[in-house]
């Protein structure tokens, strides 16, 4: 779904946050607040990416059309990736 032209080819970031090593994190939201990146959030972001703004990030996230299953696989794989 083109995820790598804003989080980078290996989830090291660009003008996305970065994935690589983003699970299990706190983030810092643009809205001054922070939660964990737990499974939760990150299915929460990718179905509804304007819900939870990443402090420091001014491009948008657009809407994927991703199913809650592909979302959820997604989610995985970015639990499961190493740091770059």
């Amino acid at each position: 779904n083109g995820c790598a032209a804003c989080h980078g080819a290996n989830g090291s970031g660009g003008v996305g946050p970065k994935l690589a090593g983003h699970a299990g994190s706190i983030v810092a939201l643009s809205d001054g607040s922070s939660v964990l990146a737990d499974r939760e959030y990150l299915i929460k972001s990718i179905l509804l990416p304007q819900a939870q703004l990443v402090a420091g990030y001014n491009i948008k996230m657009p809407q994927n059309g991703l199913t809650a299953e592909q979302a959820d696989l997604i989610a995985q794989f970015i639990e499961e990736m190493p740091l770059p």
